[in-house]
């Protein structure tokens, strides 16, 4: 990268890379600056909505191997995929060599990372070559523990080789090489942590990541119509946004840059010309109080009561173990002195949460026992949240001329207002809380 006084690392998701021409309009992008230095890509997305995606083609090889059965069908499709990229973009005269070794090698292998890392090596290959690149295998310089966590070290031995490289780097995402010397995938995140390993390591001024969509939307377009993409969000509001539900940046691929406070602009690779969305660690919430509407769903609550219940621990733990030995899983619990609610996350049916009813009751020496109808966990969050003293009374309000009654969760967090409603309600209050923000 030479002496470059500021340097961008540019991240490209499958949907941007699905064909020749997607990495023609990314090859266009990353070359309209020059301090796109760096670029990550993902495997190849679907080209067509009936695809299967190059990855799932892989591990399906995988499984296969596992079964003592031939890959050759699936692995025919992969060929196929690869060589018309190949072909179409004048590159790669060796690819055949490379799929044929891959081919060879998937037997061999015990685990599926090997087969799920195949598709982002060979696009970056392929990629390196049409940019006139250098490519830099992930294997080479990321470092990661057992259990998939970024080790420390990575940092330092990226840095060490991308500095030392002039003209443009293209790395392929989504694995590095583990405790054992083989190859390890990320076990969440994907591409998106190699990105912001890459920013870190090469102490980048900003990390992009190319998607299909023009930013970070306030609410989930397909469900609100009215939502639009929002200009900046704060670290700490995508956090929040992803405890409810929201299909935004995964954590782990933010820690990386979060602590050196590199800010990342999502984008779109189909309309590149559009700001997008700006995560950086603070912003002016006198702008936006509000940034985000989402909710996680399906949810059962839970509410047990004995009179002075704080004096019968005994009770509340057999109550954990009870929801424990039925694998249920509880995403929230709220304990007063006499009662204990529980938010389990479930697909139960009436009937089944009927026959949960019955086994605490009979389980436990208490008053009462009530299982809610399902419902949606809806969060709204904002970093601006203090300067919307009024916005529970407006949100209620709102959504009781539409016959929907919130229940509130938590309603004195710093930045997040968290409500539940019932599931068949959820997309009407979405949009109503849309509505409300984006006319304030």
């Amino acid at each position: 990268m030479g002496n470059t006084k500021e340097i961008w690392v540019s991240k490209f998701g499958g949907t941007s890379l699905a064909n020749a021409r997607q990495i023609g309009k990314v090859k266009d992008i990353v070359f309209a600056d020059d301090r796109r230095k760096v670029v990550v890509v993902s495997a190849p997305g679907k080209e067509h909505k009936e695809d299967t995606k190059i990855t799932d083609l892989l591990l399906n090889c995988h499984k296969l191997v596992e079964k003592g059965k031939s890959i050759e069908e699936p692995f025919s499709i992969i060929r196929k995929r690869i060589l018309e990229i190949a072909r179409t973009l004048q590159v790669g005269a060796h690819m055949e060599a490379e799929l044929d070794t891959i081919a060879a090698r998937l037997p061999q292998e015990k685990t599926a990372d090997y087969a799920g890392s195949r598709g982002e090596y060979l696009n970056a290959l392929m990629i390196a070559e049409f940019f006139g690149a250098t490519f830099v295998d992930a294997e080479q310089i990321i470092r990661l523990t057992a259990d998939g966590r970024v080790d420390e070290q990575t940092y330092a031995i990226a840095a060490e080789v991308l500095k030392s490289i002039e003209g443009r780097i293209v790395i392929p995402g989504f694995y590095g090489r583990g405790p054992d010397g083989g190859i390890q995938t990320f076990s969440r995140g994907g591409s998106d942590i190699t990105g912001a390993i890459a920013a870190r390591a090469a102490d980048a001024d900003i990390y992009e990541n190319w998607t299909d969509v023009s930013g970070i939307y306030i609410a989930d377009p397909r469900i609100a119509q009215k939502a639009g993409p929002v200009p900046q969000i704060t670290y700490r509001e995508i956090r929040e946004l992803a405890t409810i539900g929201a299909s935004v940046f995964h954590e782990d691929a933010i820690a990386p840059v979060r602590t050196v406070g590199i800010p990342i602009n999502v984008k779109n690779t189909n309309d590149p010309y559009a700001p997008g969305t700006m995560i950086t660690a603070e912003r002016d919430s006198t702008k936006a109080h509000l940034v985000g509407v989402s909710g996680k769903k399906p949810y059962r609550k839970l509410v047990v009561e004995k009179f002075m219940l704080d004096r019968y621990p005994e009770t509340t733990q057999g109550l954990h173990a009870l929801i424990a030995r039925k694998k249920l899983v509880c995403d929230m619990v709220i304990d007063a002195f006499d009662t204990i609610v529980m938010y389990l996350s479930s697909e139960m049916d009436d009937t089944e949460a009927v026959a949960l009813q019955r086994e605490i009751i009979e389980a436990l020496d208490i008053d009462s026992c009530q299982i809610s109808e399902q419902l949606v966990l809806l969060g709204i969050v904002g970093e601006g949240m203090a300067r919307e003293p009024k916005l529970l009374e407006t949100v209620c309000r709102t959504l009781g001329t539409l016959d929907i009654h919130p229940a509130v969760v938590a309603g004195n967090m710093p930045i997040k207002l968290l409500l539940s409603v019932p599931l068949g309600s959820y997309a009407t209050a979405v949009n109503a809380i849309v509505d409300t923000i984006v006319s304030a």
